[in-house]
């Protein structure tokens, strides 16, 4: 199976989509320059919802680390908001030391993908033969500690191409996370 099987069942269906569109707008909208830009619209709108998707938040981690995880960690109260708006297509942040970046933000308003480079510059998204750190997202969750909740994304920064984890190593990591909440001690 290869890229006619794709073809056969994403490409297919969205092709009778468009025909049974430009169809039916042939029948109803007579003036075929009212047509185009009806038809247009309709794939400008499905482009932009498809690059809505592909916002990039790109974080910069120490060369020399101790952790494991990268964590984000939503709606902490007196913690820096996130350069995030409705026209923000991307945005660089520079995880501190521990590997935990605190947030009052909410875990919605933050960009849908990520990426991570080294303070040096290296990238963790393209392994090779200088890098040979990768990282992947690990968890998406919520934790509550004294009757607050906060929401968190956990991404796990390897070595050799292959990322490894268990549920153990997410309730260790959830444990931590509590741990450094409570010394942080946010308002309530």
């Amino acid at each position: 199976m290869g890229f006619g099987f794709l073809g056969l069942f994403y490409l297919l269906p969205i092709a009778i989509f468009g025909l049974l569109l430009d169809y039916l707008g042939q029948k109803t909208i007579i003036s075929y320059p009212r047509l185009f830009l009806i038809e247009m619209g309709i794939v400008a709108i499905i482009s932009f919802g498809f690059f809505w998707q592909e916002r990039t938040k790109i974080y910069i981690i120490p060369d020399q680390r101790d952790f494991e995880f990268v964590v984000t960690i939503y709606n902490v109260e007196d913690s820096e908001e996130l350069p995030v708006n409705f026209f923000t297509w991307t945005y660089k942040k520079e995880i501190p030391e521990n590997g935990v970046l605190l947030t009052s933000n909410k875990i919605n308003s933050d960009l849908p993908k990520t990426e991570m480079f080294t303070k040096s510059g290296l990238s963790l998204q393209d392994m090779n033969d200088t890098v040979d750190l990768c990282f992947g997202r690990a968890s998406t969750s919520k934790i509550e500690i004294d009757g607050k909740k906060y929401d968190y994304q956990a991404w796990k920064i390897d070595k050799g191409g292959t990322i490894g984890y268990s549920s153990n190593d997410i309730k260790a990591l959830e444990e931590e996370i509590k741990d450094y909440l409570k010394r942080k001690k946010p308002s309530s």
